[in-house]
């Protein structure tokens, strides 16, 4: 383990020996999806529907972050396979610290990097791209709300959480390039405008998943895996 984790991790580990108190709190944040992934999908409709003389470039915004958020969290999956595993703190007895309990169903995951801080991240630098104000809220709201109960918890270790942010914010930025976005916005544009109640539906659903974390999908993906087998 890195000394920048090691004493990361073990401060707050000693933050919750001295304050048991927190413990709950903190869980509650870390495994409340109302807590993660509502706030940022409120903060995408705030922007799709906020009057503004710039509100057709900041819808094409919008919809280039999703569909990049969206490939930025494939791309974390795709390299924690590809990269050599890496054991969550809260499954490592080696560095000899305890952390709450709740969260072992993903001790059996690796934890580099975190595609939380991956998909919160992107989103984020989509928002702060349209506005200062709300953007610099999604990057508070990531690192505090996001990022920081995942330490505390020991589901990820620092180092997975920072390359999961540069991941997330440079696809932010690939999505928002002038070229990228024209090329991905133009059909969707057709089709809001052709066909605006199948529009907003996807757009609903896809906003939804970021609130619930995607946890249905995967469920539903768990869940069909386990029929085929």
């Amino acid at each position: 383990m890195f000394l920048f984790d090691a004493s990361i991790i073990s401060f707050f580990n000693q933050l919750s020996l001295q304050f048991p108190q927190l413990t709950p709190l903190i869980v509650i944040i870390g495994d409340n999806n109302l807590c993660k992934g509502t706030e940022i999908s409120v903060l995408v409709w705030w922007l799709w529907f906020q009057p503004s003389e710039l509100s057709k470039l900041i819808r094409e915004r919008m919809i280039s972050t999703l569909i990049f958020s969206g490939i930025s969290v494939f791309l974390a999956r795709l390299l924690a396979h590809i990269l050599p595993f890496r054991v969550r703190p809260l499954a490592s007895p080696g560095i000899g610290l305890t952390f709450p309990s709740g969260n072992e169903n993903l001790e059996a995951w690796s934890s580099f990097p975190s595609d939380h801080a991956v998909l919160f991240f992107s989103v984020a630098t989509g928002i702060y791209l349209c506005s200062r104000f709300l953007g610099s809220i999604a990057f508070f709201h990531a690192i505090v709300f996001v990022c920081l109960p995942r330490i505390y918890l020991g589901v990820h270790y620092p180092t997975d959480l920072l390359a999961g942010a540069l991941i997330g914010i440079g696809m932010g930025l690939l999505g928002n390039m002038h070229k990228i976005r024209h090329l991905i916005v133009k059909p969707i544009n057709v089709l809001m405008e052709k066909n605006p109640s199948f529009f907003y539906v996807c757009f609903f659903l896809v906003t939804y998943q970021i609130a619930d974390m995607f946890e249905s999908s995967r469920d539903l993906i768990r869940s069909l895996k386990n029929l085929l087998h």
